[in-house]
């Protein structure tokens, strides 16, 4: 059977020189990504089986749709039927992806990121500088064949330098590196046409996996948010109150104990922006 060369090459769509590519910033170099997967890969997939395919095709899709923002040079869909979702929620179409972004896309609004207050360039950045060995990505199984192909998958990568992003408390937090390996898991459904190319694309996982991670020295950076001034109109209540965590409960509990007493006293860069 012949298939396209997405699916026996996980790097093949960026070996297409052609000139009217539109790529976001010129060719991307996965050099680093390949080196992380190929050395600490959990799977070893025989060439031309099932797993090896769709765990082609989907690294291939990746590279597409985070660097080419034109969607109908994306070789790895089907653009007029494609849909993309994350876990039940709204279904983007290639150029609503475009816009939107890929992380912004998978990960949406959780409490520990904000992706209407982060741009698809600063989400990248936000990661790559965090991750900076590569966010390596692999299939685990597969569950069922074409044209209705479900399967499990694993990320990973080392935490190497600052996380730091906007949270839905409406203040950008920067957590430490832990310099340990993030992995997580989840599982995608995914229906493709007699080509191989995606059409719909579903992926369900946990993305509090990711954050509680990269956010382990600095578990409550996330979630702090500043009481707002005009919350009273009394000066002496409302200097007080500005002085508590809201997110705790302890009316005692005071910004200086949790910079003394709730963080990791090894983080130096654990903080508010």
């Amino acid at each position: 059977m012949s298939v396209p060369l997405y699916c026996i090459d996980r790097d093949a769509v960026l070996k297409d020189v052609s000139a009217d590519i539109k790529w976001r910033n010129g060719i991307p170099n996965y050099t680093k990504a390949n080196s992380l997967f190929d050395k600490f890969k959990s799977t070893d997939h025989q060439p031309g089986s099932l797993e090896s395919i769709v765990q082609n095709i989907v690294k291939n899709w990746e590279k597409e749709v985070s660097h080419k923002i034109d969607p109908r040079q994306w070789t790895t869909v089907d653009i007029d039927n494609y849909r993309f979702s994350c876990n039940g929620q709204q279904k983007y179409t290639g150029w609503e992806m475009v816009k939107q972004g890929t992380y912004n896309a998978l990960i949406g609004q959780t409490n520990y990121y904000d992706s209407n207050a982060i741009s698809f360039e600063d989400s990248h950045t936000a990661f790559k500088r965090s991750l900076g060995e590569g966010f390596a990505w692999e299939v685990l199984e597969v569950y069922s064949g074409p044209p209705t192909v479900t399967f499990t998958w694993k990320h990973f990568g080392r935490m190497t330098d600052y996380f730091s992003c906007p949270g839905l408390s409406g203040f950008v937090y920067k957590a430490d590196p832990t310099n340990k390996m993030v992995k997580i898991y989840g599982m995608c459904k995914a229906t493709v046409n007699e080509n191989f190319q995606i059409q719909d694309l579903q992926v369900f996982y946990d993305p509090s996996q990711l954050f509680t991670q990269l956010t382990e020295i600095c578990p409550f950076a996330p979630f702090m948010k500043l009481p707002n001034d005009n919350l009273t109109k009394n000066k002496g209540v409302e200097k007080e109150q500005n002085n508590i965590l809201p997110f705790s409960n302890n009316k005692n509990l005071k910004k200086e104990d949790y910079v003394n007493k709730s963080t990791n006293p090894q983080s130096k860069m654990c903080i508010i922006c």
